[in-house]
Order: C-alpha cells, then structure tokens, then sequence
C-alpha cells in the first residue's frame, strides 16, 4: 500500500501549518464577543489578577474562581500587556497553543511514520470544527490538550527506546508536559496517558510493556514539582479551598453529577463527532478499513488513545462536546495514514462520506435560508450576519473535504485549491463575529458603562452573565429580589443596574415562527420590573441574544451619576 506523490510542498510543512492556523484562527477574533460564561470569566479573572499583583490566585468579580489552575492566566498577561485587555489578546494564547500543537502532531506523524503522513495528520487537526471554536477561545482547553499530546509522544517514546543511552529528553517532555499540563486544566492530563497505557497493554495490543524505563518514581516527582510550585502556595492562600472547590466541586462531582444540566447520554460523544470532527469525520469508515489491514503496535497505541479519552468522558456525568479534544490527535494520525495509502477502499466507506457531509450541508443550508427567511427584528438584525457566516464555515469545510476526496489518494495537488476552503472559513467567521457582537448585550452596554464615575457601584437582577463583569471592568453585586434592587438604588452615589426583563428561548421562537396562532411563550419579568422605583433614574430598554443560553434577552438598565 504505497503512498502515492503529491506536489503539496510538504517540504515547509511547519510553515504551511502556521500560516493555515494564523489564517483560520486570527481573523474576527477582536469582533467576536466574549461568549458567556467561560471566556469573559477567564478574561476577566486575568485582568484581576494583573489589577491586584497576584500571580497565585485567579479572582473573578472580586472573589476567588476555583474552576481552574493557573496556567491560562499567566499565557494572557503577557497578551495583555502587549495588546491591551481585550477580545484578541484573551484568545491569542488559544491560537498560539493551537498552532504549537500542529506542529507537535506534525512531528510525531513524521517520526513515527513518513513527513507526508505528519502533515495531513496536523492540518487534518487544525481545520476540524470543535479545533477552529476552540482555538479561537479565551479558555484553558488549547494548552491542555497540546501538553497531552507531548506526553503521549514522549511516554512512547521512552518505552520503546532500546539505544544505548537514556533519552534524557524525553524524560524531561513527559513529565514537564504532565506538570504544566496540570497547571492548565488540572488531572485529565494524568488520567488520558495512563488509561491509553491501561487499554494498549491489557486490551488491544497484550504485550509486555517496559515501564522501567519511564522512572516513574522520579519522572512524578519532577511532575509533582512542576505542580508543587503553584499549588502549594494556592492552597496555602486559600487555607485549601483550591482543592476542596477546584478539585471537588469542579472535576469530582461533575464527573457524578450533571453540571448546569450539562448531560448526556453515555454515546454522546460519538454522535456529537459527526460535528465536533467535522469534515473529516466523513473519512473515518477509511480509517476503520485502513486499521482492520494495518494492525500495527502504533496503531493499536492510537486507537487505545482514541477509546480511552471517549470511554473516560462516556462514563463522565457532566457532558461538553470539547472534553474529548484531547483525543482528536490519534484520530487524525490514524487518519492521515489511510489517506496516504492506496488501497481499495469498500463501497460502504463512501456511502458514509456522502452521507456525513450531505447532512451537514443540508443543516448549513437551512440556517443559510433561515438567514433570509426568518424575519428578524431590529435589535436581531445582525444576526443574518452570524446565521451567513457560521453556515458559511461548514460549507466551506464539506467543499474542502470534498475537494481532498477528488484527488485520492493523497491531498489536492496544487496548493491554491486548498487555500480557497480556508479564506471562505476565514470571512465567514468575520461575519460570524460581527453578528454576534452586534446583538450582544454586554457590548451594547458599554458606552453606559464608559460614563459611570470611578467610584459608582453596579448590580444585576435576573440578568447575571459574566460577560457584564468583563466589559465594563467593575465588581458588581448580585441583586436577589426587587426589593434588593430598590434599596440599592436609593442609597447615595452613583450606582446602575441591570435588570433582565424578558427572556424567549431559541426554540420557543422557532416554534411561534412556524404556529403563529400560538402565543410566544417567554419568560416575562415585566411586572416585577414596573415595581423598581425609576424616580430620579436614567433608564434604558435594549434587547439582544444571550449566547449561554440560547435566547433573546430584553434588558431595562437603570443608572444614577
């Protein structure tokens, strides 16, 4: 099963991986908003941190945020302190870890099996739908997952090594990436790489394994070090709370429990690949068929990788399409290796390729419709923008895909067919972001906030996104009753508030869409709000779409100077 050549330059390949990740992960990146509630928690909590001199514990409206390690805020510093504290440098250390781990999945497929298989393994990764949301985040997952692939690489290669010298340096990666890779997103850096050994050893492959050479006893303790070195003095400041909330509340039970009714059933992640894999989850009837006839020990590594990063987070109550990113490397190995040999493929494999992509354009082509069809009011308009981009994006991505299938086996052979998919993928995400920013709430605030005095006070009833704390720089208090909000209100200085007033779910407006004889049903606040005192206030109306919760939000923001 001989590859056959291609006139793709694969030559420059890292080159070619920066520029292809520069281009699909800058562009919109200071016009999209920060979506609630992750990113503006993350952004913000970072500002704190550089407002406070605190380079230990992450603070977010004013209070200590337990949700993650520290590594994330310290990569948005020196962002901040170059770009300014906004949307672009909080998402820049995602498109910056990105790009590092192409070039990681880039190297391990060259090492492990030719440069060309390296290539389409790393590019195949970087142009994936879950990795162009994710590395275009204000989030700690980027990081993370290219410190487990680091230590995959490494723990392979340290087992295998039958040189006549210990590879120091692979020593040091394995464990340096387990220690940093804590630091970004806690213990499923650990957990990934002993459960791929687990399943490789005792299950796919069955053969002994040479743990000695992986000094674990020492390799931890340089881990433990690493990891040591930042919490030791978090739980030392926090009188332990890090771990008990962190650990706890945070990894522990969500992994019990569902988590803000973020579950799902235990194949969740399987189907959901159908978009988080997109396009190139078409070809993985090719990669089962390229596996069955090249049972390798490296292949059976991949898949033990590939089973036990979904079998972990199968079992995990709390469910999010991303968990499992720490996978999408192996796939993609596996992958790039059937796309380079050329054998027979069977009739099934491009049945299911038809049948992946055409699903997905048919739901592109909806929202493309639904983007000229749905009649938008005023303060939604620019969601024709979004609707347009984001359908854009996964058109673009099915005519790549497609464009990679004509020329089989082997990529397109001329560089221009390529880099046409990806300029589609690049507009369409600046008109996603520019849609979406138009109809943020946040956003359209902050010129109420920009003329508060220093020293006014702000709240939130009914209408508590993150997002609110990150655009207008200020702590705010949680206003649990109108009575609260009243009181508030009447105390001296300036002060403002913002109330949510009515709320439609994205579903319930789809099916009033389409049954016009029926009511719209929403959550409506308005007579609660008629009882805020407005005497002496400066009031205002807006509405906008809360992206956390899929839905259009109307918001009355009263403010004294």
């Amino acid at each position: 099963m001989e590859a056959r050549p291609s006139s793709l330059p694969i030559r420059f390949a890292p080159l070619w991986l920066a520029l292809a990740g520069l281009l699909l992960f800058l562009p919109g990146n200071n016009l999209a908003p920060l979506i609630d509630r992750d990113e503006p928690r993350f952004a913000q909590a970072t500002r704190e941190m550089i407002q406070r001199r605190e380079w230990v514990i992450p603070y977010f409206n004013d209070q200590y945020r337990f949700d993650k390690p520290v590594l994330i805020y310290w990569m948005m510093r020196p962002c901040y302190a170059i770009f300014g504290a906004n949307e672009f440098s909080a998402r820049l250390p995602s498109v910056l870890s990105a790009i590092l781990l192409g070039w990681l999945v880039f190297w391990m497929g060259r090492r492990w099996f030719t440069e060309r298989v390296g290539f389409f393994a790393a590019f195949g990764l970087l142009t994936c739908l879950q990795l162009l949301m994710h590395a275009r985040s204000a989030v700690a997952d980027m990081p993370m997952v290219t410190m487990v692939v680091l230590a995959q690489f490494a723990a392979w290669e340290l087992v295998h090594n039958d040189g006549p010298h210990y590879p120091w340096r692979w020593f040091w990666l394995l464990y340096g990436a387990l220690g940093i890779g804590f630091l970004a997103k806690g213990p499923v850096t650990l957990v990934v790489p002993f459960l791929t050994f687990l399943i490789f050893r005792f299950v796919l492959w069955r053969k002994p394994v040479l743990w000695s050479r992986l000094k674990l006893g020492p390799g931890l303790a340089v881990a433990l070090a690493i990891m040591g070195a930042w919490g030791i003095p978090a739980l030392m400041k926090t009188a332990g709370k890090f771990w008990t909330v962190g650990m706890k509340s945070h990894v522990y039970e969500r992994g019990l429990q569902t988590f803000q009714g973020h579950g799902a059933f235990f194949l969740y992640y399987v189907v959901i690949s159908l978009i988080s894999l997109f396009p190139w989850i078409a070809f993985a009837g090719e990669g089962a068929a390229y596996l069955r006839r090249n049972w390798t020990e490296k292949n059976a590594f991949l898949t033990s990788w590939l089973l036990g990063t979904y079998l972990l987070f199968g079992f995990y109550m709390t469910k999010l399409p991303h968990y499992v990113m720490p996978a999408f490397p192996a796939f993609f190995l596996i992958l790039a290796q059937a796309a380079e040999a050329d054998f027979s493929r069977p009739h099934w494999t491009r049945v299911f390729f038809r049948v992946v992509i055409s699903l997905l354009c048919i739901v592109a082509a909806i929202v493309l419709a639904g983007a000229f069809l749905i009649p938008f009011t005023p303060p939604y308009a620019s969601l024709y923008f979004a609707m347009i981009g984001g359908a854009g994006i996964v058109l673009a991505l099915a005519w790549l895909a497609i464009l990679w299938r004509s020329a089989r086996p082997g990529p397109p052979r001329q560089v221009n067919m390529v880099a046409l998919p990806l300029v589609a993928v690049a507009i369409g995400a600046v008109l996603l972001g520019l849609g979406l920013r138009k109809a943020t709430p946040a956003v359209m605030l902050q010129p109420v906030f920009q003329i508060m005095p220093a020293d006014a006070e702000f709240g939130f009833y009914r209408f508590k996104e993150p997002s609110l704390v990150f655009y207008s720089n200020r702590k705010w208090q949680n206003l649990s009753t109108v009575d609260d909000v009243n009181t508030f209100l009447a105390k001296s200085g300036p002060r403002l508030v913002v109330t949510g007033e009515r709320e439609v779910k994205l579903e319930k407006y789809l099916q009033w869409l389409f049954a016009r004889n029926e009511a719209l049903e929403a959550k409506d606040y308005s007579a609660e709000i008629s009882e805020i005192d407005t005497n002496g206030l400066n009031t205002i109306s807006l509405e906008g779409i809360n992206i956390a919760r899929t839905c259009g939000a109307k918001l009355r923001v009263l403010w004294k100077l």
